[in-house]
């Protein structure tokens, strides 16, 4: 191995592979302290080059170097990266199939791979547990190391079996990187990965060529449609990040609708689907994705030129993150977040709706019980089935709620809960009988109910989609839906859409619903965590100061910068100047005035709720007066 302190070797190495000449100032420590040996923690922005300070280092190292990543996309994207550098790497993904995984790791057994990623779930596959010890595990890395916090924005349980590698390579070294953290989240980390002694890198969070800038004025998607129609046709590629998959098909629509190049891409897309899309984008055949939080992370594409939040995520780490996606080529790019008051109450609400009243955990607790027919005391041998709509319909409570109290006992032990992959196909379920009068085929309930009718099989229920059943009426999918509903709220039909269903691993006995109890850690003090959070990103949106310092002064990096970005909406209002060109436009429009609207909309979307409460402070003091909603000046 070189030694940690030559220069030269560094350098070189860093020059033959990846084509730098220098490491950036932040990541030059976290480098060579991996190198040297020593377990590292680093917290590093966005963009950053977070996987250049484990992959450099691994390499110099030797052996193999297993990387610990949440995301398919990610370790696809990380390992093709690698490829086309030069460096023997491979991921195991399902899409491998066992066959295919069996030969990656007997490839990495033999030394013929110097980086293998995986998920934290496969840590736990019988195929790597067989290979495990026989693997020369120099170096392993952890991308997204927050995942492992609970106090993480993106907490998954799987990535507490990455401990366990500490006592099946006791030699290796270990790093663990993050683009967002808090202190308590990096105590945590360096607490569940046991690095008693790891090396802390910080780095500042400030990214001087983004301009944030946020909107409370006007109708969310109205304005948003607006500026996304602008900023596609004259500042590059760009990201519309939404909350729902439907969010993300619908905007996709709209936008092309009004002339985007624009696709949507979330969780729920086939794989092949996912992969033309994002395919697309990366080339710019596509200018806008409209998505969800499943797109981009570990996606490396350096000319995003602005990202667009229709409503704020639920903290201000998922924020920094979406949107230190944009110029991460240095030059300047647009972060701009939309807020209107339905979607700050909505995102509210499904905070909220984690955390149900207790009284609505032990019922799902006894439904759950209920559909697998367990009794109190019994430890079933194999998982029983759950489906969760019919819980939330029997406990009188919303789905979003019933799947939160699921995962809420999963998380306090009492059993584990495995997904099952979900199906197109919904149940079916004729209730009008043979001779009901149907009135003429005028509408699209007339004429589903009547080919219901007469090919329903003994009212008996039967698998079915909307898709199905278009193509055999004659009619869209769309219209299929709406009717099915009105039909099963009008009781003609029972319809049952497709829903998750689940398989429920009993590890304990049951107990009465009465007794169930979660502990603060996994209740109370994630409840606080949660609402803490939610203030945090609201105080990011109500700011009248640099939206750049308030994020440095967040993540509390202890290089926080004095001076203010300059870039941000904040930082370039001025009242005075805003009044100057305001009072001239009017001039200028004398005698037919300007409505106020287009008024308003000629400044930037953060500056809108300032000039709309300008324009009243004016209109109160009589510097100018208005007819309906057309402003006129007072000369």
């Amino acid at each position: 191995m070189p030694k940690s302190d030559d220069k030269t070797t560094i350098e070189s190495t860093l020059q033959s592979f990846w084509g730098f000449d220098a490491l950036r100032s932040y990541q030059k420590a976290p480098v060579k302290d991996l190198l040297e040996g020593h377990d590292v923690i680093a917290l590093l922005p966005t963009g950053g080059g977070k996987s250049l300070c484990f992959q450099l280092p691994a390499l110099m190292r030797g052996g193999l170097c297993l990387v610990i990543s949440p995301l398919i996309a990610l370790m696809e994207d990380q390992t093709n990266q690698l490829k086309l550098l030069g460096a023997r790497s491979a991921a195991l993904t399902g899409s491998l199939g066992r066959d295919g995984i069996d030969r990656v790791l007997e490839n990495a057994r033999v030394g013929g791979l110097e980086f293998l990623y995986m998920s934290p779930e496969r840590l736990k596959d019988p195929l790597f547990i067989a290979r495990a010890e026989n693997l020369d595990v120099r170096t392993i890395a952890i991308d997204e190391a927050h995942c492992i916090s609970q106090w993480g924005h993106d907490f998954r349980p799987e990535f507490r079996n990455i401990r366990d590698l500490r006592d099946i390579y006791p030699e290796a070294v270990m790093g663990a990187y993050t683009a967002t953290a808090t202190e308590t989240v990096l105590e945590d980390i360096a607490r569940q990965l046991k690095l008693s002694d790891a090396r802390i890198h910080k780095a500042s969070m400030r990214r001087d060529n983004l301009s944030y800038e946020v909107s409370t004025w006007g109708d969310t998607e109205s304005e948003l449609l607006d500026l996304a129609k602008d900023l596609s046709g004259n500042a590059g590629a760009g990201l519309v990040y939404v909350k729902t998959r439907n969010e993300a098909d619908r905007w996709a629509e709209r936008m092309k609708a009004v002339g985007i190049s624009a696709t949507s891409f979330h969780a729920g897309l086939e794989t092949k689907f996912k992969q033309r899309r994002q395919r697309d984008w990366i080339s710019n055949k596509v200018n806008v994705m409209a998505c969800t939080s499943a797109f981009g992370m570990g996606i490396d594409k350096p000319d995003v030129r602005w990202v667009i939040h229709a409503g704020a995520p639920v903290n201000l780490e998922s924020y920094v993150q979406e949107a230190g996606r944009a110029g991460r080529d240095g030059k300047p790019a647009r972060c701009v977040l939309f807020q209107g008051d339905k979607e700050r109450k909505k995102v509210q609400e499904n905070i909220e709706s984690q955390f149900p009243d207790i009284k609505i955990v032990r019922d799902l607790y006894q439904t759950v019980a209920n559909q697998g027919r367990i009794a109190i005391g019994d430890v079933p041998t194999s998982p029983s089935k759950f489906n969760l709509k019919e819980a939330s319909l029997k406990i009188k409570c919303s789905t979003f709620q019933a799947k939160a109290s699921l995962r809420l006992l999963e998380r306090a032990n009492y059993f584990n809960v495995i997904e099952t992959p979900r199906t197109t196909l919904g149940t079916l379920r004729w209730l009008g009988g043979r001779s009901q009068v149907l009135n003429p085929k005028n509408h699209h309930t007339d004429i589903v109910a009547e080919w219901l009718m007469r090919n329903s099989v003994n009212d008996a229920p039967t698998l079915t989609s909307p898709k199905k059943l278009g193509v055999a009426i004659g009619l869209k999918e769309e219209i299929i839906e709406v009717t099915l509903r009105a039909l099963d709220a009008q009781g003609r039909i029972e319809w049952t859409p497709n829903a998750a269903e689940y398989s429920i691993v009993w590890h304990s006995a049951r107990i009465k619903a009465a007794n169930i109890v979660l502990p603060p850690p996994i209740y109370d003090d994630r409840k606080v965590n949660a609402a803490e959070k939610w203030l945090s990103i609201q105080q990011f949106i109500n700011l009248d100061d640099c939206r750049s310092l308030f994020i440095e002064s967040y993540f509390d990096t202890g290089q926080e910068s004095s001076s203010p970005c300059g870039v941000c909406d904040n930082c370039t209002w001025n009242k005075s100047t805003a009044k100057s060109s305001l009072i001239k436009s009017l001039e200028n429009s004398a005698p037919s005035g300007i409505d106020a609207f287009t008024l308003i909309r000629t400044v930037p979307p953060g500056h809108r709720v300032h000039i709309s409460k300008l324009l009243r402070e004016m209109l109160d003091s009589q510097q100018i007066r208005t007819i309906g909603t057309t402003v006129f000046s007072i000369s």
